[in-house]
């Protein structure tokens, strides 16, 4: 199932793999709901996701919703796996699964037998009656609309590829985002709220894993803040490591609130890039379910797709997990 954003020589590699009535792709919310009515009824064992994070997401959430749908008026539908095609912009999923470029995915799909397809199994989160696998408010929210806008600026050609890769990503970090945040008062203050009977922990490279003394509806983090982060995968786009404590404990999702100097990060952009810069005011946490109030709106963005400004958010890990699937050669930790 492809976004409409895939370009016209993709889809016709995808269709030298694909059979036709094997191959969907929308062009709006209501031609993907009828999409998915039909690949839910066609019972597919499997379902490759061509786009970026939010759209791996959106299919994976829907999917879920109308399964259980059907089940309450006495259906017997059960959730398919997935597989991500990087068509997307946004291929941060796919970059910690090892997901092969563009179609060949479907190829090395053909040239293995059921038993050698290896899946990763992941929790979603919730908050809103959405489902979603990564989030944040703030800066992240910020550079991400900055990036869409730069993006926007170009429609085909060599200025297309560019505005869609890394450099393009960095050029607009560089020229708008970070011009921002160095002239303008991006903080907000934020109380992250511990909502579990579950332990919670911080945790860090070089001190490990902390279980903290923080009952239920008590504090975990209060204060300044750049940005506030949620995650059950580690990376956002072009391997960017936010979350890399994400797959640590099963059912538990990191929680990242940062207000480290913003020159400080840059003179140390490698490292966090590769998840592994400290600061004393960069917290992490993994928790359970998390309360987060913000004293005022700050841009908000749920994998990957902005949503406006938003203020509060009731976020939990769900009890619903997909099974992804993972290309990596060396399998980390069960996730």
């Amino acid at each position: 199932m492809c976004a409409r954003k895939v370009s016209k020589s993709t889809l016709q590699m995808i269709s030298q793999h694909v059979d036709v009535e094997d191959l969907y792709v929308t062009q709006t919310i209501e031609q993907s709901d009828q999409s998915l009515d039909e690949i839910i009824q066609k019972r597919y064992p499997l379902v490759l996701c061509g786009g970026g994070d939010g759209t791996a997401m959106r299919i994976m959430e829907q999917v879920h919703l109308k399964i259980k749908a059907y089940n309450a008026e006495g259906g017997d539908y059960s959730m398919p796996r997935f597989g991500l095609l990087k068509l997307g912009t946004g291929n941060g999923w796919a970059g910690l699964l090892n997901v092969p470029p563009k179609v060949n995915p479907i190829w090395e799909l053909r040239q293995k037998h059921e038993h050698e397809l290896r899946f990763g199994t992941f929790n979603m989160l919730e908050a809103e009656d959405r489902l979603f696998h990564f989030g944040g408010f703030g800066v992240d929210a910020m550079v991400l609309n900055d990036y869409i806008e730069f993006k926007r600026r170009f429609s085909k050609g060599f200025t297309w590829k560019v505005a869609n890769s890394l450099w393009g990503y960095l050029i607009a970090l560089a020229t708008k985002s970070i011009p921002k945040v160095l002239t303008s008062n991006m903080h907000f203050k934020i109380r992250a709220i511990n909502m579990s009977d579950e332990p919670i922990y911080r945790i860090s490279h070089s001190k490990g894993r902390e279980e903290l003394n923080v009952g239920k509806g008590e504090t975990i983090f209060q204060g300044d803040a750049l940005m506030a982060g949620f995650g059950t995968t580690n990376y956002y786009g072009f391997k960017l490591n936010v979350f890399p404590f994400a797959t640590s404990i099963p059912g538990y999702c990191q929680l990242l609130i940062g207000n480290p100097p913003v020159p400080k990060l840059l003179a140390n952009i490698r490292k966090v890039w590769r998840g592994v810069y400290e600061h004393p005011d960069l917290h992490y946490f993994l928790v359970k379910q998390v309360r987060l109030e913000l004293e005022q709106d700050a841009p908000f963005q749920l994998g990957g797709d902005p949503e406006g400004y938003h203020k509060d958010l009731d976020l939990r890990v769900s009890e619903f997990t997909v099974d992804v699937l993972d290309f990596r050669r060396h399998l980390q930790a069960k996730v």
